[in-house]
């Protein structure tokens, strides 16, 4: 049986490093739209949703005609949100794409989508890409990733200074991307895990998987584009939409 792949958007206005992103204005449209409105574009998915605790944001998504799951406003961890929402949506398997992936490509999105299909019984999946300036390593709004020969994440960190990289290539790290997939079955029991040292210590999702000795497998994206996790970052991202060819010619179909 083919798996059916459902898509949840987790957002919140508490986010601890930019308080109210999700409904930050970005070329007109709530940054959490952005991200509704490719997700959809990529037309990979059995059922679309946002998930979140807040009810600006679910007032601002079904006035655009989007889907929203409520949640409880306990929850430390997006991949926590998203495990609660799942129990109410049709589906075997779930890909969580962060509020703030406000420039992912839905045709990335297929690419993970294939990947899952192609290998359903992996419990959990995130797309990666290449690291592509050595300033990358240390940024802290940035997840790395060192990456086994097999493609599964062995380890994440937001500073990877201790590599020593001068230059490229910076094999074997990747950049994490704000992009995970989950198997039914695994994401039921992810918010029955108690949070692991390194989750607390990094704030970073994926280190309770890998504590927990889960396989989590790599899908590589040519590009990662990046999100908004500082108000420093709105600007960055405002340029690619203005400058990047494929991003304008997104943006003219959602808008």
């Amino acid at each position: 049986m083919s798996p059916k792949i459902a898509a949840i958007i987790p957002a919140r206005m508490a986010a601890s490093r930019f308080p109210g992103k999700p409904l930050l204005e970005v070329a007109g449209l709530p940054m959490v739209e952005h991200v509704r409105r490719r997700v959809s574009l990529s037309e990979a998915f059995s059922d679309i949703a946002v998930a979140t605790c807040d009810t600006e944001i679910a007032d601002v998504v079904q006035s655009h005609g989007g889907q929203v799951i409520m949640t409880s406003p306990e929850h430390e961890a997006a991949t926590d949100r998203v495990a609660e929402a799942m129990a109410q949506v049709d589906c075997t398997h779930v890909v969580n794409v962060q509020g703030d992936e406000i420039l992912v490509l839905p045709e990335d999105l297929q690419t993970l989508v294939q990947a899952i299909a192609d290998r359903p019984d992996v419990p959990a999946w995130n797309a990666v890409s290449r690291i592509e300036h050595v300033d990358e390593l240390t940024d802290p709004s940035m997840v790395k990733c060192v990456v086994s020969k097999t493609k599964r994440v062995l380890f994440c960190s937001r500073d990877f200074a201790f590599l020593g990289f001068d230059e490229g290539p910076f094999e074997p790290v990747r950049k994490i991307l704000g992009i995970l997939a989950y198997s039914g079955p695994f994401l039921a029991r992810y918010n029955q895990m108690e949070r692991t040292p390194l989750e607390l210590l990094g704030s970073i999702d994926q280190s309770r998987i890998i504590e927990n000795d889960v396989v989590l497998q790599t899908v590589e994206w040519p590009r990662g584009y990046p999100g908004i996790n500082y108000p420093r970052e709105v600007a960055v991202v405002e340029k690619y939409l203005e400058e990047d060819e494929l991003q304008r010619a997104i943006l003219a179909r959602i808008s």
